[in-house]
């Protein structure tokens, strides 16, 4: 596993704090986005950390980012629209030093949500994994039916903010090709269980590899 290094990217509302984990011909990119930035959510977020480290021990070249206003990233809180452009500064910015490999979105929660918004516009993005999919009204998730490339969605079983089976049927109904993982006996913050949440992400992410 690689160490993680400390950078700035240049955003549309400024420097964008990043860390780095870089890996060896490595075998895929991923970017992870985190939750919902009001809500204490930041690159340091347990699950996002745990997601990270897993995904560049198997192999991958990791950056996961702070959006606008939280941490060291410049700008404020844009209710989802900066963050979407953030998002996609982040994206390029990898895309830019591991040309060619699978890019893999991670996103969770509020990250999620930009995710989705942000790949049905980006055909560059190969496959994408949601964390904790919000399935309230406060955030619309129209693009779900847009969105072409794969999509595994890791979900606690006990999620308050969107129950498997309330992801489950939103996804028969505008994805139907998507996948779901249940990490049983948890709920949307993975309290204690940032390290399960991790596994199934890092399964979903072989899956998603081997399936290219």
């Amino acid at each position: 596993m690689g160490d993680a290094r400390n950078l700035w990217i240049e955003g549309p509302a400024g420097r964008i704090e990043a860390a780095i984990r870089t890996a060896t011909a490595a075998r895929a990119a991923a970017v992870l986005a985190h939750p919902h930035p009001l809500q204490g959510g930041s690159l340091h977020n347990p699950v996002i950390f745990h997601c990270e480290r897993e995904l560049n021990r198997a192999g991958l070249t990791t950056l996961r980012f702070n959006f606008r206003g939280v941490g060291t990233s410049d700008g404020s809180y844009d209710e989802g629209r900066g963050e979407v452009d953030d998002l996609a500064a982040a994206l390029s910015w990898t895309r830019g030093i591991v040309p060619g490999a699978p890019l893999l979105l991670v996103g969770y929660s509020f990250g999620a949500w930009c995710g989705i918004r942000h790949a049905v516009t980006n055909p560059k993005v190969t496959a994408l994994i949601a964390i904790g999919l919000p399935m309230t009204t406060r955030f619309p998730l129209p693009e779900l039916e847009r969105l072409r490339c794969p999509l595994i969605v890791v979900q606690g079983s006990e999620d308050e903010f969107g129950s498997p089976t309330d992801v489950r049927k939103v996804l028969e109904d505008s994805k139907p090709d998507a996948r779901l993982r249940v990490v049983e006996g948890t709920s949307h913050l993975f309290p204690d269980r940032a390290r399960d949440a991790a596994t199934q992400v890092l399964a979903a992410t072989e899956e998603l590899l081997e399936s290219l």
